[in-house]
Parts: structure tokens; C-alpha cells; sequence
């Protein structure tokens, strides 16, 4: 068996009791590995990859389980984000969210993106995501991702929760919380995370965890969605969270999850029947998954606030250089109506304002004037379709021209100017083209080594 620290051993034996042999049986499997296919930018995974055996991942539509001997971090389509590297059961929380189209959203604890992605996609373009992370270094890949995604209705902060709750009070429709916690989900795939656990963590994070939840529950609109989410077994982190949300708060109630998922026999919870019945626990002895707790909450009552709207800009420069850029260049002139030291941004529709705010990304970022010229960003092309561009080179998945591409080389082309490169149609970056030579301008930081 793992070597897990002896009080958590002891902790799931009161938890289970006569399954917990089951439970720790089902740990010492080798993890499965799952992927969620980015419906931004295509509807399958398949047609790509047609000797890879995927299967669906039965809660959440988009997601599929694939065998070890697939290297989905290793490829073309996983940089140009035709798909997200997503542990199964973490999938759940925003399935339970109930994402409309043209909600606004916030998620609160949002790196490294798996559920910010997965909202996105449930919107399809339509109104707004808020995606946060209080800690700098996390927030930088957060915004990686979701430039990676090609998501242009998206806002990226790097913000204390407890600083955005009078900012946005009473203004989202849904709040998804995945809650830093215990992290007990993750041992078997994570050993470290068992070496840093200690008898006391799990009571430690369920402070936290109620902290950042009163914040979010502020920023909630009457008759909003929250959904609370941990990777953890523990009932301090889990249910008797929620039940301290319930019982200090009259402002609230659970809206319980209809799932077929198997649910565990829990025992020695200090929570409810209503709050045990009404969550989720996605167990790795019942399901094929590491393991996720999840609870639904409405907001019965909420002050009214208003938020102001984002304040847009224009730069004559910039507009003038970028509009030669995109009658040369693009089917399509997104605006530019947003700037950050030299960057102009098409920021999302109906955009709060910013001021103030630490922001990582505001919609799409679309380029930067050099010597009165445009140059266009890299997350540009990640938000384009092929078909918005006039120069386009095709490369496929696997073959020695993407691989060049991917590793900063250049490549022969016969066009001339900027030019989309895609793989399988779905866009990678930008090259220059001339004299026969595609110049390759895919971020140093992207390419890989021979």
C-alpha cells in the first residue's frame, strides 16, 4: 500500500468503514488519464487522433478518458488548444454550474484553468467569464490557458478575493468556487501532496475555505448559482463546510445535485442528511476518477449594486496601423477599444471596469504598434478560425513541418506577408512570409528542443 500519512488512513476508515479497504484498493490503480476537447475552436477529438481509443467520460459530455501510451501533452493540437489535460471527476463542478448563454461568471479560484476553459465552453462566446487566482506565478499560467483556448469573453485577475467582493457585489449570475484545499484527491497522482498533509491541514483550509466563500456568496446575484468544489475526502473541507455556510447564513440554500453518479455510505459526517443527500462525492473506488466533492448553493436575497462599465479607449495609431494590417491580412477587423502599455485588446462585451484591478488578460490581445506598423500577438492567433485570415499554411499533426514550426525553425512558403499557421486547421501562430521563406514568430517560451 502508499505510504499516506497514518491519521489520513485512520480518517477514511471513520469515513467509510467497511469500504475503506475498497477505497485504498482502488489507490494503489495506476490513475487513468482524461482530456476535455475544446468546443471553442472544434466538436471532436477523434477525427484527429483516429488510432487513439477514447472514451467518454459519462458526466460531463466533452471529456474522455485515453490510454497512457497517448502523449496528449506532446503534440501540435495541444498547443494550438484544441483540447485541455483535465482529471476526470475535476470536469464535474462546472457541469453542475448549469452555464447559460450570456451568463456572467465568475471563477474564483481559477488556476491553472481546467474549470475557467470549461465555462467558456459551456458559453460558446456568449457573455462574460471573471477568471481569478490570488497567487502571481499561478495567475501567469491561468491566463496562459486561457489565451491557449482562444477564449476572447474572458477577464484574468490576479486579485485577494476579499478585494473584489464590494467591487462586484450582487453582479454574477454564477460563482464557481474550487476551493484551495487538503488535496487528498491527489495523492495517489501527487505523492507530495501526502508528504505535505498533516493532521491539522484539513482544518486549516476549511477556514479558508469558509472565508472565500462568504466573499463569493457577496458577489452573487439574487437567485445566482454557486457551486463549491474541493479535491479532498475530507467532511471538514467537504460537507460540514457547507453545512457552516447554511446554518450562519439565511440567505441561502443547497440545491441539490441530480446525478447518477454512485454515491459513497459516509459516516461520522457532522452535517445534515438534507446537506449529505444534496452534494456529489466522485469516489476513485466507485468511479473512474481521482476523486471531487461538489456543493450547489442559490442565493435567496442580495443588496442591489451597480457596477460601472468598462471605460473603452481608441489610439488613432494604432487604429490606422492595425486596420492596414487586417485589410491586408484578415477577413475579419475586430475592435481595439482597450490598452495596456503598448498592447491593444478587443475586450469582451459588456465588460465591468477594470480600474485598479491587477488584470493579466482582458478579452483578446491583439498586437502592438512597431515603428507605426502593427504587429500582431500571439494570442491573436489563437482566437482567429481559419477562415478569418487570407494567408494560411496548413501543417498536419505529426509531421516534420509542425514539428520544425514548434521548434522556432523556419519554413518554405509561397505566400507573402503575415500568415496564419494552423495545424489541422486549427491555428498555432503567426509566421512572416517572403521571398519564398516563412519567418516563424511562435513565442520563444512555446518551442520545444530537439
Amino acid at each position: 500500500m502508499t505510504d499516506y500519512p497514518s491519521k489520513f488512513k485512520d480518517n477514511i476508515k471513520t469515513l467509510l468503514k467497511d469500504k475503506a479497504d475498497d477505497f485504498f484498493s482502488a489507490c494503489e490503480k495506476e490513475p487513468v488519464s482524461s482530456l476535455r476537447v475544446n468546443t471553442v475552436k472544434t466538436d471532436g477529438i477523434g477525427q484527429f487522433f483516429p488510432d487513439v481509443d477514447f472514451s467518454p467520460v459519462k458526466w460531463c459530455d466533452d471529456a474522455y478518458y485515453y490510454p497512457s501510451s497517448f502523449k496528449a501533452g506532446k503534440t501540435a493540437l495541444h498547443v494550438a488548444g484544441a483540447y485541455y489535460i483535465q482529471e476526470a471527476s475535476a470536469t464535474f463542478p462546472a457541469t453542475a454550474l448549469g452555464v447559460e448563454k450570456g451568463d456572467k461568471i465568475l471563477d474564483l479560484c481559477a488556476a491553472p484553468g481546467g474549470k475557467s476553459t470549461q465555462i467558456a465552453c459551456l458559453l460558446g462566446g456568449t457573455g462574460l467569464l471573471v477568471s481569478n487566482e490570488i497567487v502571481p506565478s499561478r495567475a501567469a499560467v491561468l491566463s496562459q490557458n486561457t489565451e491557449r483556448f482562444g477564449i476572447k469573453n474572458a477577464v484574468v485577475l490576479n486579485e485577494d478575493p476579499r478585494d473584489l467582493e464590494d467591487r462586484f457585489e450582487g453582479y454574477f449570475d454564477k460563482i464557481l468556487v474550487d476551493a484551495p484545499c487538503s488535496g487528498e484527491g491527489m495523492f495517489r497522482k501527487n505523492p507530495e501532496a501526502a508528504d505535505e498533509w498533516t493532521e491539522n491541514t484539513p482544518a486549516v483550509c476549511a477556514a479558508r475555505q469558509y472565508e472565500i466563500l462568504t466573499s463569493a456568496l457577496k458577489m452573487l446575484r439574487q437567485g445566482g448559482v454557486l457551486v463549491y468544489s474541493t479535491c479532498t475526502f475530507s467532511p471538514a473541507e467537504n460537507e460540514e463546510t457547507v453545512q457552516k455556510i447554511l446554518d450562519d447564513r439565511d440567505d441561502v440554500k443547497l440545491s441539490p445535485i441530480d446525478t447518477d453518479i454512485p454515491q459513497p455510505e459516509l459516516y461520522g459526517v457532522n452535517a445534515s442528511r438534507e446537506v449529505i443527500d444534496g452534494t456529489v462525492r466522485i469516489m476513485p473506488y466507485l468511479s473512474e476518477g481521482e476523486g471531487h466533492f461538489c456543493a450547489r448553493f442559490v442565493k435567496t436575497s442580495s443588496a442591489e449594486h451597480s457596477v460601472r462599465p468598462l471605460k473603452k479607449k481608441h489610439n488613432p495609431a494604432f487604429d490606422k496601423a492595425f486596420s492596414k494590417f487586417c485589410s491586408s491580412f484578415l477577413n475579419i477587423r475586430p475592435g481595439a477599444d482597450l490598452f495596456f502599455g503598448e498592447y491593444g485588446y478587443a475586450s469582451p462585451e459588456d465588460c465591468p471596469s477594470l480600474d485598479r484591478l491587477r488584470v493579466l488578460r482582458a478579452g483578446v490581445q491583439l498586437g502592438k504598434l512597431v515603428k507605426d506598423r502593427f504587429e500582431p500577438s500571439h494570442s491573436f492567433a489563437l482566437s482567429l478560425k481559419r477562415e478569418d485570415a487570407k494567408n494560411v499554411l496548413d501543417l498536419k499533426e505529426g509531421s516534420k513541418e509542425v514539428t520544425a514550426y514548434l521548434m522556432g525553425e523556419t519554413l518554405p512558403c509561397d505566400l507573402e506577408g503575415w500568415t496564419l499557421v494552423t495545424v489541422n486547421s486549427l491555428p498555432l501562430g503567426w509566421g512572416k512570409a517572403s521571398g519564398g521563406i516563412l519567418k516563424n514568430h511562435l513565442p520563444k517560451g512555446l518551442r520545444i528542443n530537439r
